[in-house]
């Protein structure tokens, strides 16, 4: 609300005014004022950024509640009778989604090189301490937190649900088993007592057939993982693919 009005009527009008003198080398004499209308604005957005709760975290939100929301608004800008109105509370649906929207318990790299445990205090625990910036940046804002830890090896961690030894990690929530295989040693254990095997190696023993199995070929075909276990003990596993689905813009790494 401040920093709008104040680059229309101050930055922009010097700006203007500065193309108009660079003919005559006098674009300076309104440079400066346009730079203090700069200053201005960022002094306005570290006011803000510094204030208490200025930034919320919440899930992303699911394409259900986009759709919603986009109904909503075409709804309530493109009628123009007083039932107009009911877009409102079609948004207000639209937005109640994120109350729904549940963060994975795992997530694992498309390139198997680290995996991430949501904590049950939130707390987003990283198998490596040097994992993917960028990587990381998209799983903190998709698990609804600000935190992100490496975990414990050798040791228990997020809550006690994980034990990892020099094999790999164990995760266990609800009654139900996840095994992130390190090495492919552990595969035959993990591979019959575990409802789900994350290894970073391809799989080449026969898993038990109640175990769903994603290796190295699954997540070069069909990028990150996310992994849900319910109260209920399902199990509820998504790609990047998944979700993306099949884009003509997208290349199939199969097809290379």
């Amino acid at each position: 609300m401040i920093a709008v009005p104040l680059t229309g009527a101050w930055i922009m009008p010097w700006a203007v005014l500065a193309v108009v003198l660079m003919p005559f080398g006098l674009e300076r004499l309104a440079l400066v004022p346009m730079g203090w209308g700069v200053d201005g604005i960022m002094a306005i957005a570290e006011f803000v950024a510094a204030l208490p709760n200025a930034i919320s975290v919440v899930p992303a939100m699911p394409v259900t509640g986009l759709a919603i929301i986009t109904i909503g608004g075409l709804w309530l800008c493109l009628w123009q009778r007083r039932w107009q109105l009911a877009g409102a509370p079609v948004i207000a649906a639209g937005l109640a989604t994120i109350l729904l929207t549940r963060a994975p318990d795992l997530l694992i790299a498309e390139d198997g090189s680290f995996f991430a445990v949501v904590a049950p205090d939130g707390r987003l625990l990283l198998s490596e301490k040097r994992a993917n910036k960028f990587v990381t940046d998209n799983w903190l804002r998709r698990s609804d937190t600000e935190v992100a830890e490496a975990l414990t090896i050798d040791g228990n961690d997020a809550g006690g649900r994980l034990t990892c030894d020099s094999l790999g990690c164990i995760y266990r929530s609800f009654g139900r088993t996840v095994a992130l295989v390190q090495q492919p040693m552990a595969l035959l254990e993990d591979c019959d007592t575990s409802d789900v095997v994350v290894s970073l190696e391809p799989v080449r023993v026969p898993c038990s057939p109640t175990t769903a199995v994603i290796d190295r070929f699954d997540l070069w075909r069909n990028g990150v993982h996310a992994i849900w276990i319910a109260e209920d003990g399902s199990i509820a596993i998504r790609s990047v693919r998944d979700l993306r689905g099949a884009r003509p813009w997208v290349v199939d790494p199969r097809a290379r």
